[in-house]
Parts: structure tokens; sequence; C-alpha cells
């Protein structure tokens, strides 16, 4: 019975041994696993923040591109507006209220010097040493054709046909002519006898006909009676209506010069003087 009791304490004892043990090796291994289980997680929230400073990174170069990029249109654009502010149009050739042609860019044409005008004077003073040929035209003639209208032609075609004509202007009058004022200068019947399709633009054809030396506004009168006609157009009496009650006419008469009929004779035929 003694002997039992020992062994079975002595089982007993090497089973609580074994327990011991065993609970030893649970808790080592627990450890140990709840070691690598925190290392693991670890390294995952690593692995995470990792990744989010990745893309942090990349949306900071994206939004830096994006500021660049922005920056660069602005640029771009503020630099296209300066252009277009400061690009010149070529202007336009208008004549008398109509757009004829638009000037191309074009080198400016060279300057003669000093040498090669004298040298282009004394050309002409030794051609005119020479025999007397065959007569040319005045080499501004072709220049000036290019300078006229169509009206402004019918103009000298009336002047150089039927003489001058009578023109008349309408002052305000004053004392001693202390303050007096032109209220109309050079009305006249030119554009209806001449038959002009724009017959209120008499002034700018008559202004052009005198700046090309065509045409002179002289102080003397022709015959009074063809005064008489004119004294009674409506132009002339809104002029007279405009000066006052004590308005001035000045009796003037508008023709060709020498050099406006030596033009006319050479440029235009003796048909176009009858022609409508």
């Amino acid at each position: 019975m003694t002997d039992v009791s020992e062994k079975s304490r002595s089982s007993a004892a090497s089973g609580d041994e074994v327990v011991d043990e065993n609970r030893e090796l649970a808790v080592r291994d627990g450890g140990e696993v709840a070691a690598a289980e925190k290392q693991e997680s670890g390294g995952l929230l690593g692995r995470l923040g990792r990744v989010s400073n990745s893309a942090f990174s990349v949306t900071r170069e994206l939004g830096g591109s994006a500021q660049r990029l922005t920056q660069q249109f602005v640029s771009e654009a503020g630099h296209l507006v300066d252009v277009a502010l400061t690009t010149e149009v070529a202007p336009r050739i208008v004549v008398h209220g109509e757009v004829v042609d638009e000037l191309l860019e074009q080198a400016p044409e060279p300057v003669a010097t000093p040498d090669e005008l004298r040298r282009t004077g004394d050309r002409l003073l030794a051609q005119s040493a020479e025999p007397a040929g065959a007569q040319t035209p005045h080499p501004a003639y072709e220049h000036l054709l290019q300078e006229l209208c169509p009206d402004e032609a019918r103009i000298l075609r009336l002047l150089f046909n039927d003489g001058a004509q009578p023109a008349i202007d309408v002052r305000t009058n004053r004392p001693f002519g202390v303050g007096a004022e032109t209220v109309a200068a050079g009305v006249s019947m030119i554009p209806e006898v001449a038959g002009c399709r724009n017959p209120d633009r008499i002034a700018e054809y008559l202004g052009n006909l005198h700046r090309l030396g065509l045409i002179w506004f002289s102080k003397e009168q022709v015959d009074v009676r063809r005064y008489e006609l004119l004294q009674v157009q409506p132009q002339l009496l809104d002029a007279l209506s405009s000066a006052g009650r004590y308005a001035k006419t000045v009796r003037r008469r508008i023709e060709i010069t020498p050099f406006g009929r030596a033009f006319y004779t050479t440029c235009f035929s003796p048909s176009s003087g009858f022609a409508d």
C-alpha cells in the first residue's frame, strides 16, 4: 500500500511538472506569437505610412506642376494680349470715302543721296541742251491721273470746255470788317453743271484739284448775268440766312490753270469733252 501511494504521488508530481512545462511553453509561445503579431502590425503600419507619404509627395508634385502650368498659361496669355495690342493694322487707302485698297507691308524706299540728286539734275540740264526732238508728256501727268476721281475729271472737263465758272463767298457783315466771318466759300453750280455723282463733295473735289495745281480760285469776276442764277440757288440762300441780316457776298470765279489745260489736252481725248 505504501508503495502504491508513493507511486501515485510520484505520478501526480510528474503530471504537475508536465502541466507546468506545458503552461510555460504556452506562455512562451503566446508571447512569441504576440510579439510576432505586434511586429507584423508595426510593419503593416510602416508600409501604410510609407504609402501615405508617397501619395502625399505625388499629390504635392501634381499640385506644383498644375500651379506652374497655370502660371505659364497666364504668362503666355498676357504675352498674346500684348502682341495683339502692339500689332499695327495695315492702313487702308480711302479715296473720297471709299476703300479702294489696303497697303501691303513694303520695305521703305531708299532715299536718294545728295550726289545722286546732283547727277539727276545735271542729266536734266544736259538733256535740255540737246537738239529738240519729239516732245514727251510731263512726267507728273501719270501721277496726277492716279490722284483724280471720276467726278474731278468731269469738273476739269467743264472748266476746260466752258471756261471759268462763277462762285460766291458769303460772309457776315461787321463794321470795318472787324470780326467778319466766312459762312460759305466758293458756292457755285459746278457739280450740277458738270454732272457730278456726289455733288455734296464739291469742296473736296475743288480742294484736291487746287492742290494738284490744275485749277485756281481767282478774285476776278465773270459776266455779272451769270451770278443771277447762282444767287437764287438753295445752298446760297441757306448761307445768306445763316450769315444774318446784313450778310455780305463776294463774287469770284473758278478756272483751270495753264498747267491744268495742258494736262487735260494731253491726258484726255477731244471726244471726252462731249461725252456725257
